[in-house]
């Protein structure tokens, strides 16, 4: 039984796996840019950043300033993301105290 890399990472629910933690990363990773310090954020704990920020960010923000819904993946949703992960980092500090 041979196993086909090319064939699994062409399968779609791989691919949007690997999109969704990229964007996580790439938005974690922004948010920690423009909120520097000192947390002790390993790669996963920023790709979860990411992810949560940009969930709740795209999630919450037409319900609260009545703006359109923007799909994650769009450039205002990606910015839309990277302030709801600012969000958290700026909490993720206060509850550490970090």
């Amino acid at each position: 039984m041979d196993i086909d890399i090319n064939e699994i990472l062409n399968h779609p629910i791989v691919r949007q796996i690997l999109l969704w933690l990229a964007l996580g990363l790439g938005v974690g990773i922004v948010a920690k840019i423009i909120i520097p310090g000192n947390e002790q954020m390993g790669w996963i704990r920023t790709i979860g950043v990411g992810l949560l920020g940009s969930f709740l960010g795209n999630f919450l923000a037409p319900k609260l300033f009545d703006w359109p819904t923007y799909n994650p993946f769009s450039l205002p949703g990606i910015g839309i993301g990277i302030a709801g992960a600012v969000v958290l980092v700026v909490v993720n500090r206060i509850v550490t105290k970090s």
